[in-house]
């Protein structure tokens, strides 16, 4: 079975790196050098949407990486079906390729909705650039604004999938960090009539209307997530995501016969080293 999940999933299901990166550049800010943040590994698990407007419920996991070149401030980060690298040798900025698997949507539990043409898996790439800054005197805090733009390289639909986020991490004691994100995607009108359209041989099958959505904005979301050091190396975080589906998405049959506002949860656990 494989399912179109929300790529906001990556953020919940391995929210624990996100927070490592804020919880080490705190704990090493006494060191001078640009790598002041170790690599690090995670794995997350998460409850999520079957597909994208879905009132049905999946398990997945998914892993997280961060990887930072020596000597260097580019480095390479895995979020779950999400990799981007950062080619400028910047503490402060990141432009660079980004790539996220796309995943379909085929057999799914709603018996409607099933009857519908399946949608494939594919792949999207593109350029994503973001502003960092860590605030080390006094109370530490950390604020990353971002934004991408990506297209299919597959064959499922045309035109561009972009998007503006922004996260924030604050510490709450020496050992616990609270982040709160959001963010909203922009898509063209063909990545909507893929995913949430509706055509003629569809309809047919399903008996849904026919629907041909436009572009625009598709969906907002926001996030709270909690991470704790337990011991130097290893961290543990959990967090809960709200993604609302706006736009023409919104009015889709498939989104009306389950829910426009979407809940995602998970939690993981984390290796840090230098």
């Amino acid at each position: 079975m494989q399912h179109h999940l929300p790529k906001s999933f990556a953020t919940v299901a391995v929210l624990l790196v996100s927070g490592l990166f804020f919880s080490l550049t705190s704990a090493y800010a006494e060191e001078s050098s640009n790598n002041i943040i170790p690599n690090f590994i995670g794995l997350g698990i998460g409850v999520t949407p079957e597909y994208s407007g879905s009132s049905d419920y999946v398990w997945g996991a998914a892993p997280g990486l961060y990887y930072q070149f020596k000597d260097s401030n580019r480095f390479v980060e895995w979020y779950g079906p999400i990799v981007d690298v950062n080619l400028l040798d910047s503490p402060d900025w990141q432009i660079g390729p980004i790539f996220s698997f796309q995943f379909g949507r085929n057999d799914v539990d709603d018996k409607i909705i099933s009857r519908l043409p399946d949608v494939d898996n594919t792949v999207e790439g593109g350029v994503v650039v973001s502003y960092i800054y860590n605030n080390l005197e006094g109370i530490p805090w950390r604020l990353r604004v971002g934004a991408q733009v990506m297209g299919d390289l597959g064959d499922v639909y045309s035109g561009a999938n972009s998007g503006l986020w922004a996260n924030f991490w604050f510490p709450v004691s020496h050992k616990a960090v609270i982040g709160v994100g959001a963010g909203a995607s922009w898509v063209s009108s063909s990545y909507n009539q893929a995913y949430y359209g509706v055509t003629q041989k569809g309809s047919q099958a399903s008996g849904l209307p026919v629907f041909s959505p436009g572009g625009g904005l598709t969906q907002w979301y926001a996030w709270p997530a909690l991470v704790i050091q337990i011991t130097p190396e290893w961290y543990m975080g959990a967090g809960l995501l709200y993604q609302r589906i706006a736009g023409d998405a919104a009015d889709s049959p498939i989104v009306k016969r389950g829910d426009a506002s979407q809940w995602s949860g998970g939690a993981g656990i984390g290796y840090a080293w230098k």
